[in-house]
């Protein structure tokens, strides 16, 4: 496949260190837009929570990085490279990507019924809710209190990336705290 960087020339590099092994609902997100890219970086669960990254690069790409042109903060520990060994072979094995999908588009189903959200976006396990006040703040506090973690981006959308092996019971509850929170927040916005 010839992308646009190829047409001119150029190196396409992807960066999956968040969005990488089956968070989206394939192995790297890029692999859901039939491109093939020079090369990918790749870190966090890839380690299972150890610190390591690591970069792939096709055969031209590669030819680039000669002896001492490319260093790295967390490659070539022996424990670190045995925990990503297990890690990848456990995400493949147990067909973690494809329940990342399954999961994630019941879980983006059901958080588009809690009152007040204007729209749900996401693939796999990445998931970004976003409402229709700049509540954002209030709800992501008031999740905490609920003993649900969420992350905010902007004033008015929550980012929620629960585990690979969240089942949809568990999203079932998430979506049960977060509607608490959110009617508490916009009570509290109305007065």
């Amino acid at each position: 496949m010839l992308t646009c960087a190829a047409k001119h020339g150029l190196l396409l590099l992807i960066d999956e260190i968040q969005t990488g092994w089956c968070r989206t609902g394939e192995i790297m997100a890029y692999m859901h837009y039939g491109i093939q890219p020079d090369i990918v970086s790749m870190a966090k669960a890839m380690g299972g929570g150890m610190p390591i990254s690591a970069i792939c690069a096709n055969e031209k790409a590669a030819s680039a990085f000669t002896m001492g042109s490319h260093g790295t903060t967390f490659g070539g520990n022996a424990v670190c490279c045995a925990a990503a060994y297990a890690a990848v072979q456990e995400m493949l094995d147990n067909h973690l990507a494809e329940h990342a999908s399954d999961v994630g588009a019941y879980f983006m189903e059901q958080l588009q019924a809690i009152p007040h959200v204007q729209e749900v976006r996401g693939k796999g396990l990445m998931i970004g809710v976003a409402f229709d006040r700049p509540v954002g703040l209030d709800i992501k506090h008031r999740c905490f209190d609920h003993k649900l973690l969420v992350t905010l981006i902007g004033n008015s959308v929550i980012r929620l990336i629960p585990p690979l092996i969240a089942t949809k019971e568990q999203c079932d509850e998430a979506c049960k705290r977060m509607k608490e929170a959110v009617l508490e927040a916009y009570a509290a916005y109305a007065e």
